[in-house]
This record gives C-alpha cells, structure tokens and sequence, in this order.
C-alpha cells in the first residue's frame, strides 16, 4: 500500500517542484528534473538508497519541500534512519510555514527521535562539520547513540575537534569557536654579521671586465684581419706573374704544350682563393664581436665602479704565433 500511495504523488510532487523554480536558471531546473525522475525510477524498483540520494540531489539544485520529503520516505525504505531524522529536522526548518512539510517532518521525528542521539552545532563563524570523517550538510543532525563521534568543525583559520557521545533520545548542544589565525611574520629582516648586503637587481648584469674582454677580443680579431689581407694580396704579383707566363706560353705554343705553367697558375689561383676567403670570415667575425661588445658595454654593463678592482686585474696580450698571432686575456674573477 505505501509504494501505491507513492506512485500516485510522484506525478504531483514534480509539478510541485517546477512550479516555484520557474525564475530559475533553465539548465539547473532541467538538471533537477532529471535528477527527481531518476530518483523515482529508483524508488519504483526499490533501489531506495539510489534513491534517497537522487532525491537529494534534485532539492540541491532546485530547493522544494516535495523533494526532500521523497528522500525522507526513500532513507525510512532503506532503513537509514538517521538520515531520515536528519532530513526531517532540516524539512522542518527550511519549511516552517509549510504546514504539510511540518507535520510530515513532525511526525519523522516522533517515530525516530528517541531511538536517536540529535547534536545540535553551533559556530561563532561560518564552518563546514563532519562527523567521523564524513561531511555533514546542517548543524543539527541525528546520529547513532551509545557511540563516541570524532566531530570536527573545520574554519578559515584551522579546525577544532571534539568527541560526542550519547544516549538515545538524548541532545548534545555543541559551541566551536573559530581558531584565531596564525600570526603574520614580520617583513622586517636583520641581515646577519657575516650575510652580504642585498644585491641591487637594478644595476646592469655584467661587470666592466667583460667589455674589456670583448675589445681585447675584437682587437685581436682586426690585427688578425688586417694581418691576413696583406698576407692574401702579397700573393696577387706571384700569381700575375705565373698567369703573364701562361698566357706567353699559350700564344707561343699549342695548349698542350703549357701544362706546366698551367699547372702553377691554377695553384697560385687556388691558394689566393683561400687567403681572401679566410680574410672575408675574419672580417665578418670582427664585426660581429664589435657590435656585440658594444651591446654588451652600452646595455648590459654596470659602469657604477663597484667591479673596478675585477677589471684593473684584467690584462689583455697579443702573442705572436707561426702563421698569426694569438691574443691572451689574463685578470683575476
């Protein structure tokens, strides 16, 4: 007979529902829909803890009194009796100008209330409970008597714990008071004896040494520039030469007779090609490290003073070397 009398107010318990949500957002009234049918479905096979807790879900996101009383009748089925109670003392109080939704929630509680414990919470602060590790949605509720609760009132500042026991039929007032917030560390430090002064992280990265570097280096590269233009053209009269003798040769005899000349011309040829190709990469490697060191000395060098000794240290030596020279960068870091 209860299951026929359920079927019969599911139908109206739904109209109940969307009625008042009409100025709610359409989606989550929709969603609340299809949580309250699934939650009928459930009860129809008699999977009433599934449920219970579909009816839930629908009163969460579309508040009315018809669901939460589903739920009630759906936890009283599956036999968790304290969740109904609990549903009830929250029916009760979100619903006081309902008669219906009271005296239904009245009636709950008669039936259940002295086979209970009820704890009622109160926080000087907005907190969130949970009781034996599992949340706890309103600050009053039933649970199972006889039995020590870890409660635990969790705030924005810390979390306080405290253990509930109780007879049944029993109420255990509970008061949690905020934990004051933990005290803020001064910003205000004492640099130590032996701790360097903070590093101004406005001035440039670099010290002056390392401009003196790149113009030590930039200088070694254009004496090596200039160095191996004048060793590429000191062959251009050798090869001009050998070419004049070539061509006399080729005017006096058949080209197969000047194989010789020939022969020198070509490698004269070759080897001015090289020295002028290593001369042309020398001279694009100078000028890359000019305009760096000039980015470095203008951008990226700190002219304040404070590096002076590094750079006095610094010295710069050009060595002499078969076939070129060789600079040396010597300083202390």
């Amino acid at each position: 007979m209860r299951r026929l009398t359920a079927v019969v107010v599911l139908p109206l318990v739904f109209a109940t529902i969307s009625a008042p949500a009409a100025a709610q957002d359409a989606r989550q009234r929709q969603a609340a829909a299809e949580a309250y049918d699934r939650g009928t479905a459930a009860y129809l096979e008699g999977a009433y803890e599934e449920a219970g807790q579909w009816f839930e879900t629908a009163h969460r996101m579309a508040p009315a009194a018809p669901a939460l009383m589903q739920a009630i009748r759906a936890h009283e089925h599956n036999q968790n009796l304290a969740r109904a109670a609990t549903l009830a003392l929250e029916l009760q109080r979100a619903y006081s100008g309902d008669k219906a939704a009271v005296d239904y929630a009245a009636g709950v509680l008669s039936k259940y209330g002295s086979t209970l414990l009820r704890v009622d919470v109160q926080c000087d602060q907005d907190c969130k409970l949970d009781l034996d590790g599992k949340l706890q949605e309103f600050l009053a509720f039933f649970t199972t008597p006889a039995t020590a609760h870890q409660l635990t009132a969790t705030f924005e500042s810390g979390s306080k714990r405290t253990s509930v026991q109780g007879s049944a039929g029993q109420t255990r007032s509970v008061t949690f008071e905020a934990p004051p917030p933990p005290a803020t560390p001064s910003p205000i430090r004492t640099p130590l004896p032996d701790e360097p002064p903070p590093v101004d992280d406005s001035r440039a990265p670099l010290s002056p040494l390392y401009t003196w570097i790149g113009l030590g280096v930039t200088g070694a590269l254009g004496i090596a520039t200039v160095i191996s233009g004048v060793d590429a053209n000191a062959g251009v009269p050798e090869y001009e030469k050998a070419a004049a003798t070539l061509r006399d040769c080729q005017s006096a005899k058949p080209a197969s007779g000047c194989m010789e000349q020939e022969s020198a011309a070509k490698s004269l040829l070759k080897e001015g090609e090289s020295r002028e190709l290593r001369t042309n990469v020398l001279i694009g490697v100078t000028a890359f490290a000019a305009v760096g060191t000039g980015v470095i000395a203008l951008f990226l060098t700190d002219w304040s003073g404070s590096d002076k000794h590094a750079s006095d240290s610094a010295r710069f030596e050009i060595q002499p070397r078969p076939g070129g020279i060789m600079s040396v960068v010597k300083g202390r870091f």
